[in-house]
């Protein structure tokens, strides 16, 4: 989602004992997707079909993803997002999930699966410091006792550098599993970076009215969602809410799509406001919103809606934390 300075590559090669070392670049400026896929594919990396879409506009790529195979502790996740026009990389997501490969309930890992884990992730804490010094430190991965509580063990970490490249790393690490009529909490292992190239200084927050306007658009999209058969009416009432980089790919086939993955049925609840730079460089609205029955501090699925300067929709992406 970003942009601009000279092309100073580090290379990070984790050696906590894992078969496959992990390999960052935390400067991504000026570099295009094509260097990447020349990387992976030395890297004997596999292209990775996630199963996810989501509306964005013509002049940007879907993220190419890439499996790093890991036969000892935990595969790794790539995402590479670019522009279209020229291919410049703007965001790259590195993600260790056990969920992306190990999709069951109450999966508990060993403790020594939680401590590599741990290691892992104070491993490239320490080498992104030594780059570009002390980071910004939320939580803590102290006590690992915690693991089994419903809180589990989290940290993330924050550098910016300069003004146009921010890295953020978090991990959350929990055995903790708990049940109850249609809620469940599941285990979570999972540590992911992204380095991003932003573009100028971020501009001030949402206003409350911007922030209303926003919510209302967004609270009529999914009324008209949740309508079981789409008429050409209704298909333009959508239109009208959605962003004109959007509105000419809605057909009744996305919207399926897209409420193929939101549960219309339930309650959503506005939780989380800001903006969101995107992959052309600029800052857009953002809400994100959960389901009212999740009570945790960390929804298990959020949406994320971004809008454009009118005010309309030009994304819709919903999530799932693992």
């Amino acid at each position: 989602m970003k942009r601009f300075t000279t092309a100073l590559v580090l290379t990070i090669i984790c050696s906590t004992g894992f078969s496959q070392k992990p390999l960052i670049e935390l400067d991504i400026h000026n570099k295009k997707v094509s260097y990447f896929r020349n990387l992976e594919q030395k890297l004997g990396s596999q292209t990775f079909n996630t199963g996810q879409t989501y509306i964005a506009g013509t002049d940007v790529a879907q993220p190419e993803v890439y499996l790093r195979k890991d036969k000892n502790l935990l595969d790794l996740l790539v995402y590479y997002t670019y522009f279209k026009k020229d291919s410049l990389i703007s965001e790259i997501n590195y993600e260790w999930d056990v969920e992306n490969f190990e999709k069951k309930d109450n999966n508990t890992k060993s403790l020594d699966f939680e401590r590599n884990l741990i290691n892992q992730y104070n491993h490239i804490v320490d080498i992104i410091s030594s780059k570009y010094g002390k980071s910004k430190i939320e939580g803590s991965l102290d006590d690992i006792t915690n693991i089994n509580s419903s809180n589990g063990l989290k940290r993330s970490d924050t550098w910016n550098p300069n003004d146009s490249l921010k890295i953020y790393a978090y991990t959350t690490i929990s055995n903790f599993y708990k049940k109850e009529g249609f809620v469940t909490v599941n285990p979570t292992h999972m540590i992911r970076i992204y380095i991003t190239n932003l573009k100028g200084d971020e501009p001030e927050k949402l206003s409350p009215a911007k922030i209303k306007i926003l919510d209302d658009k967004f609270k009529s999209f999914i009324t008209l969602l949740a309508i079981d058969n789409y008429s050409n009416e209704n298909i333009e009432d959508i239109k009208k809410l959605s962003s004109d980089k959007v509105k000419h790919e809605i057909t009744i086939d996305i919207l399926k799509r897209i409420k193929g993955g939101i549960q219309t049925d339930k309650k959503l609840e506005l939780y989380m406001n800001g903006l969101q730079i995107m992959r052309d460089g600029n800052y857009y609205p953002m809400l994100q919103y959960k389901y009212s029955d999740d009570t945790s501090s960390n929804p298990k699925e959020y949406f994320m809606v971004i809008f454009d300067k009118d005010n309309t929709i030009i994304g819709i992406q919903p999530r799932k934390l693992k």
